[in-house]
């Protein structure tokens, strides 16, 4: 779900991860097989046996979690600064599987011959199973009461799970601060790339966008759709973009990995105004886009590539060959396949990332069919509320320029508050506070401390 997540530089003087012992399987109970899973503590205004509140970062499906998620948390930072005034004491547990790049913090023990059942233990309700059960570790082993409160938090997939320990489990969490959660699952989502193309017409609030921009995007991808059909087309795009050659474009799988998705980086989720390389936010995209010097609108997006390209820095190499585990939650769960289809909004080339296409992996790498794929997204909704969650003290931030946006609660419930970001990519006031942080943002983070405050005196 993280495209491009933030990652704080590691720091020698982040906390250490801790470790825990709990059950493999938290709904059989003849299954006696336990795991270390790993958290961490920030104590540092934490006082013994005070009545303040404990703090929840919970983990997700991003990055390996490190110390940085409790001093320089990417999904949790409001929590982070709400700690000198709170004295609260705050948590951040891992995710069970997206951990495993450590194997001795992992649910089994090896995927070396691996089996689609090495990942039967990998699910959001088992995830919440190793919340209940760490809320008990910690009460033990910190000597808590029921005095004090625990909010848990949480952004994107995290922040889905933040909410639901509000939903699921009111007796043990007292609020929860779900941020750009995407609480309806779906298999098909247009939504997605609808609300990225949204975001390219977004002038105000640091964004940058036009009317005309977003309008040169679309004009330019489908000109790109009208010449993957002719040989000379072909050719002018293998060299336009630095393909492989006109041959390469004939295949329909590259086709749809070329245009699909858009021919170059068009950041919506991500889209940071601060950023200061070539082309990397909607802004300097738009200046390129909405510049009629530079040619037609397929230049134009020729231009962005090679910008883009200019300015990339050497791909990283994976450093663990681990499953999909993201991959396989979405057909045993959640689904959201990214669809362009012909006569939606999204303004990429219509008519390659079809259904099908996004979503054949299901079958090809764990055996599951579409067919078993749309129950297993119907009993998510049914088994969670999806946009309708009921509770109290629940609070779902969402960004307005955030694609994610279309799968989460947009209007107040009875105990439900929203707050939409004017000009927010996905869960941005998340991140550790910056000079350059739109004020919407900033903003944003006021409302949520306001928030969270005012639920720890009731």
């Amino acid at each position: 779900m993280e495209k491009t997540a933030k990652v704080a530089p590691f720091r020698a003087d982040f906390p250490a991860a801790r470790y825990f012992t709990v059950a493999q399987d938290h709904f059989d109970g003849s299954n006696s097989n336990t795991w270390q899973q790993a958290y961490y503590v920030n104590d540092t205004f934490w006082k013994p046996g005070s009545t303040a509140p404990i703090f929840l970062c919970v983990g997700g499906e991003g990055p390996a979690l490190d110390g940085s998620a409790v001093v320089a948390s990417v999904h949790c930072n409001v929590a982070v600064e709400l700690l000198p005034s709170t004295g609260a004491l705050m948590f951040a547990l891992e995710h069970r599987y997206y951990g495993c790049h450590n194997m001795s913090a992992c649910p089994v023990p090896s995927f070396a011959n691996f089996s689609v059942g090495l990942l039967r233990f990998l699910s959001s309700r088992q995830a919440l199973g190793d919340v209940v059960a760490f809320h008990q570790y910690a009460v033990a082993a910190y000597g808590l009461t029921a005095a004090n409160k625990w909010i848990s938090w949480g952004g994107s997939y995290p922040g889905m799970l933040a909410g639901w320990t509000r939903v699921k489990f009111p007796h043990l969490f007292h609020g929860a601060v779900a941020s750009s959660a995407p609480v309806q699952a779906v298999m098909d989502m247009p939504g997605y790339n609808d609300v990225a193309a949204y975001a390219y017409s977004v002038a105000d609030n640091n964004v940058g966008g036009s009317q005309d921009c977003r309008q040169a995007i679309a004009d330019g991808h489908v000109t790109v759709g009208q010449m993957l059909a002719t040989d000379a087309g072909r050719a002018t795009l293998a060299q336009m973009f630095s393909l492989p050659s006109a041959q390469w474009l004939q295949d329909p799988a590259n086709q749809l990995a070329f245009a699909g998705e858009g021919v170059a980086n068009f950041p919506s989720q991500e889209n940071d105004p601060s950023c200061d390389t070539a082309c990397c936010d909607i802004a300097s995209i738009c200046r390129v886009m909405t510049n009629q010097t530079v040619g037609s609108p397929v230049q134009r997006l020729g231009a962005v590539f090679q910008l883009q390209k200019s300015a990339q820095s050497p791909a990283a190499s994976a450093a663990d060959d681990l499953p999909d585990f993201w991959g396989y939650q979405t057909c045993t769960e959640f689904g959201f396949y990214q669809t362009c289809e012909v006569g939606s909004q999204c303004f990429f080339t219509q008519g390659l990332a079809t259904l099908s296409s996004q979503m054949a992996f299901c079958s090809s790498e764990f055996g599951i069919p579409a067919s078993q794929v749309a129950s297993n997204i119907d009993y998510t909704n049914a088994y969670y509320g999806g946009w309708t969650p009921s509770g109290s003290r629940l609070l779902y931030p969402n960004g307005e320029v955030d694609p994610w946006r279309s799968q989460s609660v947009a209007e107040p419930l009875p105990g439900v508050a929203t707050m939409f970001v004017l000009g927010a990519s996905h869960h941005f006031w998340t991140h550790p506070s910056l000079p350059t942080d739109q004020p919407s943002v900033v903003q944003a983070r006021q409302q949520i401390r306001k928030t969270v405050l005012q639920w720890l005196q009731e």
